[in-house]
């Protein structure tokens, strides 16, 4: 079965093949990614608790009741951006997620991801409240094929005076939405989604997890906020909500196709909210099983071979 489908917050036209996941691959074993069955702590890993004397700023850290940290932020050491330049200017921090060498969204404690979006949430909110500063983007690369380069648990988050490419392109599609249908793009996506029920992982009170009708990516997982806000004004309630979803959707996740690397891509409201009023904060969750080829690079379009109805089923978090 093939046809052309089109990605309702990106905009991307979308060839979708049912055949191409059946291609026969060579089996070869991937060189240089990490070992998901490490110890708990690494003598030689600078994120682990006990090694951490060497980070020069330590920006925030949330701590157990002994006093030990669990959690932490700190700068980066090789900084993406920095305030060196007026062109272009921002902050790159890393969010250590666990003290845990070992852990990963894979065996991470609903209380280890509480913690996760709580220091997220409280970083977010300090970085974007530094004068021309335009948007904060959050993302993780867990594995080596995803472009990490440590093992131990973290994800990253760097300010900037210029707004993103793929933000833009995802503020227009939504803007020219509103015009054309008179309702914002992620209420009549949710409501669709809520009416199909085939795609829905989950949906709660304050965010909805589905598998895309249309991607670029194969097996992209997409979480959706409810309501209308950035992560710094996130309640406890929504940061209990959304690790009970990241827990338990990766733990399925894992029992259908391993722990496989990810990346996942957090895109929040801008700074400015007089920019982008129709642009909901949401995750785009990516799996890396499957590269761009040839033809994805060449014409700009994308093939993707997932059934999204069928994930949904292996994925769903069950009430």
């Amino acid at each position: 079965m093939k046809e052309i489908r089109r990605d309702m917050i990106t905009g991307d036209l979308v060839i979708y093949s049912s055949y191409r996941n059946k291609r026969p691959l060579d089996k070869v074993k991937i060189v240089g990614d990490f070992d998901s069955k490490e110890d708990e702590y690494s003598e030689t890993c600078p994120f682990c608790r006990g090694n951490t004397e060497d980070i020069k700023e330590i920006k925030e850290t949330i701590n157990d009741e002994q006093g030990q940290w669990i959690a932490m932020s700190v700068a980066n050491k090789f900084p993406i951006l920095d305030l060196s330049i007026e062109e272009i200017f921002g902050e790159h921090e890393v969010l250590i997620e666990s003290y845990r060498h070992n852990a990963s969204y894979y065996n991470m404690t609903e209380e280890e991801f509480k913690n996760t979006f709580a220091l997220l949430k409280s970083r977010y909110k300090e970085l974007s409240q530094r004068e021309g500063i335009e948007y904060v983007s959050v993302f993780k690369n867990s594995k080596r094929n995803a472009g990490a380069s440590l093992m131990h648990p973290h994800s990253q988050i760097v300010s900037s005076n210029l707004l993103p490419p793929e933000i833009k392109k995802e503020i227009e599609v939504s803007d020219k939405y509103k015009i054309e249908n008179g309702r914002n793009l992620y209420e009549a996506l949710l409501d669709k989604e809520e009416k199909d029920k085939e795609r829905v992982i989950y949906s709660g009170e304050y965010f909805m997890a589905f598998v895309p009708y249309a991607t670029r990516y194969n097996g992209e997982v997409r979480v959706i906020e409810k309501d209308d806000l950035d992560p710094s004004q996130w309640t406890d309630e929504h940061i209990e909500e959304l690790s009970y979803i990241f827990k338990n959707m990766f733990r399925n996740m894992e029992e259908y196709q391993g722990d496989i690397p990810f990346n996942i891509l957090l895109h929040s409201k801008t700074v400015n909210k007089e920019i982008g009023k129709e642009l909901r904060t949401h995750f785009h969750i990516v799996p890396r099983k499957y590269n761009f080829g040839g033809f994805e690079l060449t014409t700009g379009l994308y093939v993707c071979g997932s059934d999204p109805k069928e994930l949904a089923e292996y994925f769903r978090i069950k009430k």
